[in-house]
């Protein structure tokens, strides 16, 4: 099996990224390429039409950067 490899970080953002944990205080992280399904979580009751509707479409949004404070915990 052959794989080829992504650049899935260009130059550019990972000076933005390295700028950005250098300036945070201790208690944030930066996470990058998170997929919103990550933190929301449809309201809906689970197993019903609605419910997959909405998960399809909160897992299609990926988010390039999420700030993250530990101590608050969002």
């Amino acid at each position: 099996m052959e794989y080829q490899v992504r650049e899935f970080i260009n130059e550019k953002y990972t000076k933005a990224v390295n700028i950005l944990k250098d300036n945070l205080k201790e208690n944030y992280h930066v996470f990058y390429g998170v997929r919103l399904s990550e933190i929301l979580f449809p309201a809906s009751e689970y197993g019903t039409d609605a419910f997959f509707k909405e998960f399809e479409l909160i897992n299609s949004v990926i988010l390039p950067l999420v700030i993250f404070d530990l101590t608050q915990r969002k």
